[in-house]
């Protein structure tokens, strides 16, 4: 099995693994036969991406065949080569329009397409010649390995506007299908897409550096947006809504900002094996489990977040999660049931900033002046904020209740003076 093919394999195994239920306490997972036997129904039926033998409506495979085919441009910056407006009405190509081995600038666009497999596959492309936008991508099962849009080793791939979807009404998240793909593809930019109903991820970055994934809308997928073995890609402005799950973040250290995630069956962002990310700003509200879930990932951020009206925790630390910090948050309501909205079972995880001393805001802090984080750390968020993420200060007594105390004290010296005098 060739390098892509294992990439999707692992792909596809990571994403069966972590839309699996969750338990609190324990560490769940497949069996080593499990995992060997799921390997091998992949290997027999996940489509091999790069056979050169399946039907394809446009193959451009060098730069001559830009012109081959009669399209306008030359394929400069600024006179690139265009494709457009393809509809094809069936699924008789495995993949229908297909650029490898260029370097010549290129625009694919305004194209309706149903394919077997890859709608619009690049592959080995010269640096910043993509640009793929204002398309539509239908599929239909079955359609195991099915790519809305699949970008592999072409760095710079500008991907907007484009709309992928499934024809029938309801998912059976069995064909493992994506709306976009990117691998091993740097710098590219992937904003305002809407991508809906596909089984496994509506948006996968993978293998990549430095990417923007921004304004785009993921909604009735299996998991929304997801990255997974990536370095220093934005994920920022994104919606990701009425999923199983709304973001995953596999071993990356991505940048999560100001995105709405919403309504998702299980968590909101779930991350696992990552280091460094940061987790700000984001709007994480109603998930069927937790709203963010750590598992084994390490000196993460997550600050300044609206997390709310999950039925979980809001914040999940498992046991290998450690030096976190958590801290200018706002706790809203999440894991009413329970008497923590945060779970900590990790190491040296810390729930306030310790420049400021400033923790997070709990819905449920009453007159407390500490929060106690559930989870066998034992920590607390030591100052905790208000509504306005300001300090709260409180004292032991008010001050209406110290001047009377004083004032009684002063009192009974005085009546004792008196007294002594009397016997004098």
């Amino acid at each position: 099995m060739g390098k892509l093919s294992k990439n999707l394999t692992l792909t596809i195994l990571f994403c069966v693994l972590i839309s699996a239920p969750k338990l609190v306490e324990s560490k769940e997972c497949l069996d080593k036969n499990d995992v060997n036997s799921l390997l091998d129904i992949i290997e027999s039926e996940s489509p091999k991406f790069m056979e050169s033998e399946s039907p394809e409506l446009i193959s451009i495979y060098n730069d001559q065949n830009f012109t081959d085919y009669g399209l306008s441009g030359t394929g400069t910056i600024a006179d690139p080569y265009i494709i457009e407006n393809i509809t094809t009405y069936d699924f008789d190509y495995y993949n229908t329009i297909v650029v490898r081995n260029t370097s010549k600038h290129f625009v694919i666009r305004n194209c309706t397409i149903h394919a077997g497999s890859s709608g619009i596959l690049i592959v080995d492309v010269a640096d910043n010649t993509t640009t793929i936008t204002n398309n539509t991508r239908y599929i239909y099962p079955p359609a195991l390995g099915t790519v809305g849009i699949n970008v592999i080793n072409s760095n710079g791939a500008l991907i907007t506007n484009n709309f992928c979807t499934r024809e029938q009404p309801t998912i059976t998240y069995e064909e493992t299908t994506f709306g976009i793909r990117i691998c091993n593809a740097n710098y590219c930019v992937i904003a305002n897409n809407t991508m809906e109903k596909q089984d496994m991820s509506g948006i996968l970055s993978e293998s990549n550096e430095n990417s923007l994934i921004s304004g785009n809308n993921c909604s009735f997928n299996r998991v929304g947006l997801s990255l997974w073995n990536t370095v220093n890609n934005s994920v920022v402005n994104n919606t990701c809504e009425k999923n199983v799950g709304g973001m995953t973040i596999w071993e990356s250290n991505a940048y999560v900002n100001n995105n709405y995630i919403s309504s998702n069956e299980r968590d909101g962002i779930w991350i696992g094996n990552s280091k460094d990310a940061f987790i700000v700003n984001n709007t994480i509200e109603y998930s069927g489990t937790y709203g963010i879930n750590s598992k084994d990932s390490d000196r993460c951020k997550y600050t300044y977040n609206l997390i709310k009206n999950n039925t979980g925790y809001g914040v999940f630390l498992d046991l290998e999660s450690r030096y976190n910090f958590v801290h200018h948050n706002m706790f809203e309501y999440n894991h009413i049931a329970g008497t923590s909205q945060a779970y900590d079972s990790g190491y040296n995880n810390t729930w306030h900033d310790t420049e400021t001393k400033k923790g997070n805001f709990w819905s449920d802090l009453g007159q407390n002046s500490t929060y106690h984080i559930n989870g066998k750390a034992e920590n607390n968020d030591l100052y905790p904020l208000n509504e306005n993420l300001e300090r709260i200060t409180k004292t032991n007594f008010h001050f209406p209740s110290l001047f009377f105390f004083i004032f009684v004290i002063n009192l009974v010296r005085l009546l004792r003076t008196r007294k002594k005098q009397e016997f004098a």
